[in-house]
């Protein structure tokens, strides 16, 4: 067990070593006090140069304005020319296609080839009905004739073919389906009669007995060539397509500038790179002032002893977690063994009591707590050679506490007391 001697030696010897740290601690104090001056004295000259230099920078960037949006005249003016001729284009070639599309199939309804379309005609495409029955009326049809009883090519494509294009399926099939090998044996089309007026009663009974036994004739013929037409399947007819324009094609891209709209275009874009590189340069520039302005007007102590930390981040590594400081800005912990940080709160203001306000900092507005408050850290400054921080803890849920020494926090020590050879004699 220690005797009292040995006890106070080594209190002694304690009270020693924290004198030593303090003194030192101190010493390097004054140096980042000093250190503080130049660099604030130096950012102060380059704040007042960096501002002088700024009006000039102001003045290019309107002069290149000016300039670019001189050389997008011409170059819109072109564009908008180039553009509208090659939809002019487009149209002219779209109304062509349509109307190759209309005159194919005025063709094919006009099955007399007599030069007009008649309502019977019409109705031979019952694709077009309008009332949802499957079959074209002739009511119906004369309706799609806007009315009259036939339609010649120039009335047909003016007024009909647009209201029944996108219903009507051409009876030929499309040119990029391969021919069969063997010879197109499909009959032409028959001729259909005009339209008889109205049947009587008798006319009606005696047409339904002509078609039964037509039927009939029909349905025994059948049977006896059921077993030719086993070993000679029917070719079926060609498939109905609906009339679709061209596929979009190299054509239908808009074709490339010409000469001198192409050098429009080039004089234009090297004016904008010049006004856009310049406005990127005032931008930086008045980034940089208010980052200057901030940092020679922020409170880094009574005598700027703090300011070395503005620039500097600070990391503690426990068990579970890597915990960062930097000082001024933010606090934030990350899981040890990867994973996205969690900020503890980013800088509030000096937290210390009325009589030692530089003691402390505060961080505020943290990631939220699961049903809590934000998380917020205080970090206590401690005098020490060097600076670390030492211990990070959460005295309450959400409420972290961090200590880190420096220099900067060591007060002045008190006189060194004189050694016994020093002392004066009485």
């Amino acid at each position: 067990m220690p005797t009292g001697r040995e006890k106070g030696r080594k209190e002694r010897e304690t009270l020693q070593q924290m004198a030593e740290v303090t003194r030192e601690g101190f010493r390097l104090k004054k140096i980042l006090i000093e250190d503080w001056k130049k660099a604030r004295e130096e950012k102060q000259k380059k704040l007042i140069e960096i501002q002088a230099g700024k009006k000039s920078l102001e003045d290019q960037v309107e002069m290149l304005r000016a300039v670019k949006e001189e050389a997008e005249k011409p170059e819109k003016e072109a564009k908008d020319q180039h553009r509208k001729l090659w939809e002019e284009q487009q149209a002219a070639s779209k109304a062509q296609r349509e109307q190759e599309l209309a005159a194919n199939a005025f063709q094919e309804l006009d099955d007399d080839m007599d030069g007009v379309v008649s309502v019977a005609e019409l109705q031979t495409h019952p694709e077009l009905d309008t009332d949802g029955d499957g079959a074209l009326s002739e009511g119906e049809a004369q309706t799609l004739l806007g009315g009259d009883s036939q339609t010649d090519a120039a009335s047909f494509y003016d007024r009909i073919w647009a209201a029944i294009r996108d219903k009507y399926r051409s009876e030929v099939p499309p040119t990029d389906v391969p021919s069969p090998s063997a010879p197109d044996l499909t009959e032409p089309k028959e001729e259909q009669p005009p339209v008889p007026s109205p049947p009587t009663e008798e006319e009606d009974e005696d047409q339904d007995e002509e078609e039964e036994e037509t039927e009939e004739e029909e349905e025994e013929e059948e049977e006896e060539d059921s077993q030719v037409q086993a070993e000679q399947p029917k070719e079926a007819p060609p498939p109905l397509v609906t009339p679709q324009t061209v596929s979009p094609t190299e054509e239908d891209k808009m074709p490339p500038y010409d000469e001198q709209t192409q050098a429009f275009i080039d004089a234009a874009q090297e004016a904008r790179n010049k006004f856009e590189e310049a406005e990127r340069s005032l931008r930086d520039m008045e980034e940089s002032i208010r980052n200057l302005e901030q940092e020679i007007s922020f409170d880094f102590g009574p005598d700027g002893e703090f300011a070395y930390l503005y620039s500097q981040c600070y990391e503690l590594t426990t068990n579970e977690y890597v915990y960062r400081l930097c000082p001024f800005k933010h606090v934030s912990q990350k899981p040890k063994l990867g994973g996205s940080p969690t900020s503890l709160g980013t800088w509030g203001s000096w937290a210390g009591p009325d009589h030692d306000k530089f003691s402390a900092m505060k961080y505020e507005q943290g990631t939220g707590c699961w049903q809590g408050p934000n998380r917020s850290t205080t970090v206590r400054l401690l005098c020490g050679r060097e600076t670390v921080v030492t211990s990070t803890t959460e005295p309450s849920r959400c409420e972290y506490l961090m200590e880190l020494t420096t220099p900067a926090a060591c007060p002045e020590p008190p006189p060194e007391p004189p050694t016994e050879g020093d002392h004066d004699e009485l």
